[in-house]
């Protein structure tokens, strides 16, 4: 097999002429004074082999069968436009003399044209220049066993043999996709080894693809030559029209745009599909809880045009919302909950949405869960208007009986006893009585909570409330969970400007914060420097939408922590 070494040299006025001999025993010297040994150098005999003078170091000419390419200068820099020019030699024939690397070049490595051919003990050679003695010297990557001639010479890289590669590679059945545009999506190309396993993942890229429906194949036929490859695709139509039918209350742009589809596009039936549910959805958040689309065209692959009917009926408005059963709070209480409510004057807003509805009643349990009516149920009666337009909702509320607090308790707590922790809690059983469940006043109890542990640097304490149900109906105890955490302390104290044109010194906001490195951190007193930095002028203003000055307390890094155990253990 014919081949050639490309020197890729820089050019420069004076070049050296090489000088060729052939003597094996010039390389046994040459390699055990420079300890340079050749890469896979194959030998066809003890006879001799082939050597090229390269200022005053003699190098070896690859013989024909041994994979060859070059690095380029040591320096990993290119050389410039116009100083590097190419050469071919034939390794059969003595290397020309006008295209062999002058003593002030630096040569190369020797690598195989098949990029894919493996390379089993393969030795890379780099020649470069010794700034200290500035003369050339070689320097080699051993390997870690032992080389000889004769393994290099049994090990030798073979060149792949033409049936291992690919031929060719064809794509069938594109019409309107260009052919390079498949191609470069997969991994198999001409000149590679065929890989089977590859192959099958170039076909998956290929299926997933929303130009292609449908691939064939791939088929295989192995020649002398090579594998000859044939993919045949199936391409998806493409959606020339879009139309919409029946559809009055909204335009076509509207529904165009909601439906995300465009002519031009590939002609997905999964993708028509979901376009008909959002056009759904849209109707019955425009007051047109029952309108209906359906899918003329678009449903099968040949299809070129996408047609939705539309089903449209009238447009429906809240005319009135009744609440029916409801003791606790009043009518005008229980609608500012809700959604599903007349609009302003009855022309502005109140439009019917079925999904809305079913918010409204989650949202009325809620509230009357928050006042302990834990058995609350709520359902609704719809009543329409002769001409469908209007429509009266009615909800139904059956409260069933509120539940009181028999005993309040404390678990996890260590720092703070029962005893401290109790006269912060509001919402409790006292001479009074069991007061009435109420989660609002619940919440500000464990808020209460939480700022005496971070009062006294606990930042990071945890409050959680449980209520337990008895099996007495109507009694309840609240549990409150308590995750201490530990004590810190105030550290470095950072400040973060955001903005192009800060010009505030740091000693600025360091005045509006009440705490100093190494004081006891009070989280109380941090929500107060967080208003005072709001209040000053010079920081955004939080009514203008901009984010105000902010106060963050993060945990010591490892590393800090670290240090301070080693301060205290050199203190004591």
């Amino acid at each position: 097999m014919d081949r050639t070494l490309q020197y890729k040299l820089k050019h420069t006025s004076n070049q050296s002429v090489a000088k060729t001999s052939l003597c094996a025993g010039n390389l046994l010297h040459w390699a055990a004074t420079r300890l340079l040994v050749v890469a896979a150098v194959a030998v066809s005999g003890l006879s001799g082999c082939q050597t090229t003078q390269l200022g005053n170091n003699q190098i070896p000419v690859p013989p024909p069968n041994l994979p060859h390419d070059f690095f380029g200068p040591a320096s990993n820099q290119s050389a410039n436009a116009g100083e590097v020019f190419s050469g071919y030699a034939d390794t059969n024939s003595q290397v020309p003399v006008n295209n062999l690397p002058d003593q002030n070049s630096h040569l190369v490595r020797y690598q195989s044209p098949e990029d894919e051919v493996p390379k089993p003990n393969a030795i890379k050679s780099l020649l470069t220049r010794n700034d200290a003695t500035q003369e050339e010297i070689p320097r080699l990557a051993m390997p870690a066993d032992d080389l000889s001639l004769e393994s290099l010479k049994s090990d030798q890289a073979k060149p792949a043999e033409p049936e291992q590669l690919v031929k060719d590679v064809i794509i069938k059945g594109n019409k309107r996709i260009p052919t390079h545009h498949l191609t470069r999506n997969i991994g198999t190309r001409v000149g590679r080894y065929y890989d089977p396993q590859r192959l099958l993942e170039d076909k998956e890229r290929l299926v997933r693809m929303p130009e292609i429906s449908m691939v064939n194949g791939p088929f295989v036929e192995p020649t002398p030559e090579g594998y000859v490859i044939t993919i045949d695709v199936r391409e998806r139509n493409v959606i020339n029209e879009i139309k919409f039918l029946g559809n009055r209350g909204l335009t076509d742009r509207k529904l165009l745009k909601e439906s995300g589809l465009e002519e031009g596009g590939p002609l997905d039936s999964f993708q028509i599909k979901l376009a008909r549910d959002r056009i759904e959805e849209l109707y019955k958040s425009k007051g047109f809880p029952r309108t209906q689309v359906e899918l003329l065209e678009g449903s099968e692959s040949n299809d070129s045009s996408v047609i939705f009917l539309i089903h449209e009926d009238q447009k429906q408005r809240v005319w009135k919302a009744e609440f029916e059963g409801n003791q606790i709070a009043t009518d005008a209480r229980l609608r500012s909950f809700v959604e599903s409510k007349p609009g302003y004057f009855k022309v502005f807003g109140g439009l019917v949405n079925r999904d809305e509805l079913d918010q409204d009643i989650l949202k009325l349990t809620n509230y009357y869960r928050s006042l302990g009516f834990f058995n609350a149920r709520i359902g609704r009666e719809i009543e329409e208007s002769a001409d469908g337009r209007w429509m009266t909702i009615r909800f139904i509320i059956n409260e069933g009986p509120r539940y009181r607090i028999r005993n309040v308790s404390f678990i996890g707590n260590q720092v703070f006893n029962s005893d401290q922790l109790n006269p912060l809690v509001k919402l409790k059983p006292d001479e009074q009585g069991q007061p009435e469940f109420n989660s609002s006043k619940m919440n500000a109890d464990v808020v209460a909570l939480r700022d005496l542990y971070g009062s006294q640097g606990y930042v990071f304490a945890d409050v959680e409330a449980e209520p337990r149900f008895l099996e007495e109906p109507g009694l309840l105890d609240i549990v409150y969970k308590v995750n201490e955490g530990k004590q810190y302390r105030a550290g470095n104290i950072n400040i973060h400007f955001e903005g192009v044109n800060g010009v505030t010194r740091r000693e600025v906001p360091l005045n509006r914060i009440g705490i100093r490195p190494g004081d006891i951190i009070d989280v109380r007193q941090l929500r107060r420097s967080e208003t005072l930095l709001g209040q000053a002028q010079i920081f955004a203003d939080r009514s203008t939408g901009a984010p105000g000055p902010k106060i963050v307390v993060r945990p010591p890094e490892l590393k800090e922590l670290e240090r301070q155990a080693r301060a205290e253990s050199s203190f004591h």
